[in-house]
């Protein structure tokens, strides 16, 4: 077994067919063929299933696709520690967070990372908490921003900081100069996320316990799309704080005084090693939260 035929295998399971995967190695749909012949002929079992569709792995082939991958996973460690010898950061890194809290950290990150450690090509991510731990216990992602909880035993959740939930509306929305409770909220127009969405669910969940009911008439998949909806006069908004864009014309914030911060984690994978690069997008992490946190 060679490590060209591990990269034929991987490919195959990302791309789905033969084809896809000679485009992707740069090669011709033959190679491919007689590279999956060798290793199934070396193995001696059948790893992939052929149909119309494309190709999806046998049970033994899911068995060696789970050990190419952690195959590859230590060639590339092994390259980045001996370029450590030499004084280089170096490496792939892999890195998910939430849409919440993307725009102020990715940013800054990559700033970060530019700095201290240029040789790192960084991989970012951005999605719901499930999906991104999903990717992170499946080895696609070697860390990730979250929201609390992650109850999956498989995942180690270092807390890294509290979001405020703050209210957004249209300054001409007639409000309360004041702060409101989860109760006022029952009485406006809101503009959420789908029911689906962790922080739909943390603010259904606070609105449950108080005994109302919220009306939802608008639901958005993307933080981004809120604010300007709600500037268009679509509803109001309920955010994490670091999640509402700056210099919001015509908009203002308000206080939810009775709505419990939202809590962002880092979450690993128990026992699975980092790498020299995710390990330095791990500390620029910490730093840069710290570093908000103080100011």
């Amino acid at each position: 077994m060679e490590i060209r035929h591990i990269d034929t295998l991987i490919a195959i399971d990302e791309t789905g067919t033969f084809t896809a995967a000679a485009d992707s190695l740069r090669t011709v749909q033959s190679n491919v063929s007689e590279q999956v012949r060798q290793l199934e002929a070396e193995l001696g079992v059948t790893l992939l299933a052929r149909g119309r569709s494309g190709a999806t792995p046998t049970e033994s082939g899911r068995v060696v696709l789970a050990r190419a991958r952690r195959i590859k996973r230590e060639m590339e460690l092994l390259h980045e520690e001996l370029a450590a010898l030499t004084g280089l950061r170096v490496g792939n890194a892999t890195f998910g967070v939430v849409g919440t809290a993307s725009r102020w950290l990715v940013p800054q990150l990559v700033a970060h990372l530019r700095e201290v450690a240029p040789g790192i090509r960084l991989l970012v991510h951005e999605g719901a908490s499930e999906r991104l731990l999903a990717e992170v216990v499946n080895q696609d992602l070697a860390l990730a921003v979250v929201t609390a909880p992650a109850s999956d035993s498989r995942i180690v959740f270092e807390h890294l900081a509290d979001e405020p939930m703050v209210g957004l509306a249209p300054i001409d929305a007639g409000l309360p100069d004041g702060p409101l409770k989860v109760t006022d909220l029952a009485r406006l127009r809101l503009v959420l996320p789908p029911e689906v969405n962790p922080l739909r669910r943390e603010i259904e969940l606070a609105a449950a316990k108080l005994g109302v009911q919220l009306d939802v008439p608008v639901e958005v998949e993307g933080i981004r799309l809120i604010a300007d909806l709600v500037a268009s006069g679509a509803g109001i908004a309920v955010l994490p704080e670091t999640a509402v864009p700056p210099n919001l014309e015509g908009l203002r914030t308000f206080e939810i005084v009775d709505l419990p911060p939202r809590q962002l984690g880092l979450a690993t994978l128990k026992n699975a090693p980092l790498s020299l690069a995710d390990r330095a997008v791990r500390d620029a992490v910490l730093e840069i939260v710290g570093f908000t946190r103080r100011t």
